[in-house]
This record gives structure tokens, sequence and C-alpha cells, in this order.
């Protein structure tokens, strides 16, 4: 179960660096617009959040299961 875990935050690394791509693409194609250049910010901002918070919660959870399993 852990291992699934592990993996699942590996192929989401792998995903956000796909986003990180789509992100510079979209920022690049809103040069002009400041609104819209705010907008993806705040988006990304609130992603990397996001996926913060998911990374502290699965490390506990792991370290919770290492240490009933013993």
């Amino acid at each position: 179960m852990v291992l699934e875990l592990f993996a699942t935050v590996l192929v989401d690394g792998a995903g956000a660096k796909a986003r990180e791509n789509s992100d510079k693409k979209k920022l690049q194609e809103a040069e002009g617009d400041l609104e819209k250049t705010d907008q993806i910010l705040a988006d990304i901002q609130r992603r990397k959040e996001n996926g913060n918070k998911l990374i502290l919660y699965l490390i506990v959870f792991a370290l919770v299961i290492v240490i009933v399993t013993n």
C-alpha cells in the first residue's frame, strides 16, 4: 500500500512537469493581458499549495503505517 502511494506521488510529479510547461505557454500567450496573467499566476500558486499539503499528508500517513506495523 505504501508503495502504491509513492508510485502515485511519482506519477503526480511527472504530471506537475507537464502542467509547468503548459503554464509557461499560457503565460507567454497572456503576456499583454495583466488580468489573465494574474489569474494564471494565482492558479499556479494554489496548485503548489495544494500539492504541498498532499505530500505532507502522504508522508504523515506513511509514517503512521510504519509505526503501526512495528
